[in-house]
């Protein structure tokens, strides 16, 4: 009897411990602090429960365009980015047509523009775009080594030869006509990337951050290292190296005014997409060396209320990535699940955009999500 009641009371503070450790998982705190007038959150691997913020995002689809077969204006091939304007227009550049498309906010198609050349307003390799906060159309011209800007109807305003700076690999206007892009820059044994800020000419200002990779010759490293990075309505600066899960938001004069970091866990890179890979590359001569892990970012987005989007490479059971979501404050307020082929590529009132380079049927096309938060 008594060793009956002995397991009994065993088997009760096992389940105490537990339970506190449930309630402990539960109710992780996120730490803010300010050091040197910087402000430092730290959130946990776990959403944080904070009151008035939703603890759910689903992503409705309504609204679709892309065709396998019919108009040319609703067919799509090589697509590298689409935004929208201030009456959710959509701008759908196209690498392969070499066309900017544009359709109204039930998918309607309304004009194209663009030709291929090398003269004024001509497109050679369109690489990027984005819209500026004046409602402008940046175009970064990789074969063309220039940056344009469009006005919404077609007209190019303005050109700029990108001269030394040939290896941007992104460009994004602020509101005062800087400029910030990430280079990729070499030596004989390693690489560097750059995060800068130019001027209105791509002349540069400042070096914002760097990071180092090694750069083998006949070596490949497909999991490539990155900047990520949006420019807000306001100019701040919100940027993270891929490599670390630590977001840093600046002014628009280039001061840190926020650093926030998650825990997480890392992902290993599965055997059969570096067998895929380096069976892709079996007759190039180069040799394919992975690093052991993914980094903990892959996408950074943000919305005209201070939230910012993080996509990472964690999946759930059906295959899915994990995107984590925090508040303006920068605490990780939820988290959910969307297919690695659908990039969600921008967020405007409330909705969001992807590319969808193949569907079921094997048509690249444009997504529009409602966001619905509980």
């Amino acid at each position: 009897m008594k060793l009956f009641s002995f397991s009994i009371k065993i088997i009760t503070c096992v389940c105490l411990i537990f339970l506190f450790l449930v309630i402990l998982g539960f109710t992780q705190k996120v730490k803010i602090e300010r050091i040197d007038g910087v402000v430092i959150v730290k959130n946990p691997k776990k959403p944080v429960k904070v009151p008035g913020a939703p603890t759910a995002l689903i992503l409705e689809e309504d609204l679709r365009i892309g065709v396998g077969e019919g108009k040319e204006e609703y067919m799509f091939a090589n697509l590298r980015s689409v935004q929208v304007d201030n009456d959710e227009n959509i701008y759908v550049l196209d690498q392969k047509f070499i066309k900017v498309r544009v359709y109204d906010k039930d998918g309607k198609h309304i004009r194209s523009f663009g030709t291929q050349g090398q003269g004024p307003g001509e497109f050679e390799r369109p690489f990027r775009m984005i819209m500026t906060a004046d409602e402008k159309l940046a175009l970064l011209d990789t074969r063309n080594n220039r940056f344009s800007y469009f006005s919404k109807a077609g007209e190019c305003l303005r050109e700029i030869n990108l001269g030394k700076q040939s290896m941007v690999i992104r460009a994004w206007p602020d509101s005062q006509g800087n400029v910030y892009g990430h280079i990729l820059e070499f030596t004989e044994s390693s690489s560097k990337m750059l995060l800068i800020k130019f001027d209105a000419d791509f002349n540069r200002i400042m070096n914002m951050a760097e990071m180092e990779g090694e750069a083998k010759i006949g070596e490949f490293n497909p999991i490539e290292y990155s900047f990520v990075y949006n420019i807000m309505p306001d100019d701040r600066i919100i940027w993270a190296n891929n490599q670390e899960y630590c977001i840093h938001v600046l002014s628009s004069s280039g001061n840190l005014l926020k650093k926030i970091y998650k825990d997480y866990d890392q992902v290993t890179i599965p055997k059969k997409y570096k067998d895929k890979i380096t069976k892709g590359f079996a007759d190039s001569g180069m040799k394919v060396v992975f690093p052991k892990n993914y980094p903990p970012i892959h996408y950074l987005l943000s919305d005209s209320n201070g939230k910012v989007f993080i996509g990472t490479y964690e999946q759930d059971k059906d295959g899915l990535f994990k995107w984590d979501v925090f508040d303006k404050e920068g605490r990780y307020i939820l988290s959910f699940f969307h297919p690695e082929e659908d990039i969600l590529y921008t967020v405007r009132k409330d909705k969001v955009y992807s590319l969808n380079m193949i569907n079921e049927e094997g048509i690249p096309h444009i997504r529009r999500y409602q966001m619905v938060w509980n």
